[in-house]
């Protein structure tokens, strides 16, 4: 009777499908097919935020990347109408997606870098440091940049990786058969120009909620809403000596958003948007005062009337601190006009790409 090895029968399996699924996370992919799984979906903003860079012509003068405190938080019309009065017409665009998730912010800010030339990149930033990648980012993201993340181990790489393989052979199905998996190969201008881009106003989210920017809650409602969401959160089980390198989604991508923009001679501004009653200090701020200025709007955190909800301005407290955006980026866009259109040897300007169309607001 001859004997079976199973020990190298089960390698053998292994290394089949392992060999299987690095082929298959290999498959080509279109870039716009990939970015459209998230519409429809609370990150639907990623996939605007793709359309508004590669197919709309405006220059994106102003960029603001950040999770839903900037998504509903700040104002792109209200920043570039605030711009304008104080002598910096700008084309703003909020590019925020809800959720936290550096990697998917970063994401965001490759696509735009690779096709516009923004004068001023805001980030947004916490009380605390994210130490978690962005659920979507496993959708959107270009295949290298998950299978190979700039520091392994990453909190979500592991699981990001493991999608790869199905997410890509979906995709590369999807190139040759789009209308069978909804995913479209073209652009439709009617259907980009009907989304909405200014969430500081009431609206309905893609899973039917209605976001109403216009409400009040009382002091104890807002308390009793920030108790209910903590009950819901759990301590990390990462060991503090590996925290550095597991739940260090914040300064490995915000360091390479920052790398990026200083590669274009973009400059960065961090804000930072309070919950109501919370920490009024970021524990981040000196690593982020590297890069750039800080915006600190800690004192909004006193006032309940400007909160829709304990973690989310409304749109009063999201018209004061637009304002307060706009007043802080006048400056540096001035600044960064100043070094693009500086006179050359041959007294032409640096770049004149941005003056080809009409300043605004998306």
């Amino acid at each position: 009777m001859t004997r079976i090895n199973w020990s190298a029968k089960l390698l053998g399996i292994l290394a089949a499908a392992l060999f299987t699924a690095v082929a298959a996370a290999a498959l080509p992919d279109n870039p716009y097919q990939r970015w459209q799984q998230v519409e429809n979906t609370l990150f639907a903003n990623a996939a605007w935020s793709y359309e508004r860079i590669h197919f709309d012509p405006r220059p994106v003068d102003v960029a603001i990347i950040g999770p839903s405190r900037s998504q509903i938080g700040l104002s792109a019309p209200r920043i570039a109408e605030r711009l304008a009065a104080l002598g910096q017409p700008a084309t703003v665009a909020n590019m925020s997606v809800i959720e936290s998730g550096r990697n998917l912010e970063w994401a965001i800010a490759d696509e735009l870098f690779k096709v516009k030339h923004p004068k001023l990149l805001i980030i947004l930033v916490g009380e605390t440091p994210n130490r978690w990648g962005h659920p979507g980012f496993k959708y959107v993201a270009p295949a290298a940049a998950i299978a190979w993340p700039p520091q392994p181990f990453l909190h979500n790489s592991l699981y990001d990786i493991t999608y790869l393989p199905f997410r890509q052979m979906r995709l590369f199905a999807a190139s040759l058969f789009p209308e069978t998996f909804g995913l479209r190969t073209r652009f439709d201008p009617a259907r980009y120009a009907a989304l909405p881009t200014d969430f500081t106003t009431s609206q309905v989210l893609t899973d039917g909620k209605l976001i109403d920017m216009d409400v009040a809650h009382s002091p104890d409602e807002l308390r009793a809403e920030a108790r209910a969401f903590a009950a819901t959160q759990q301590a990390s089980l990462i060991p503090p000596a590996l925290a550095p390198v597991i739940e260090a989604d914040d300064p490995v991508y915000v360091g390479a958003m920052a790398r990026l923009a200083a590669a274009h001679n973009t400059r960065v501004l961090f804000v930072f948007l309070p919950e109501f009653g919370g920490a009024t200090t970021i524990e981040g701020q000196d690593f982020y005062a590297k890069f750039g200025p800080v915006e600190n709007y800690g004192d909004l955190a006193r006032d309940p009337g400007m909160f829709q909800s304990f973690a989310h301005l409304n749109r009063r407290g999201a018209l004061v601190a637009s304002d307060r955006v706009a007043a802080a980026a006048a400056p540096l866009l001035a600044a960064a006009t100043r070094d693009r259109y500086a006179p050359t040897t041959g007294g032409g300007l640096v770049d004149q790409r941005s003056r080809r169309y009409p300043a605004g607001a998306d």
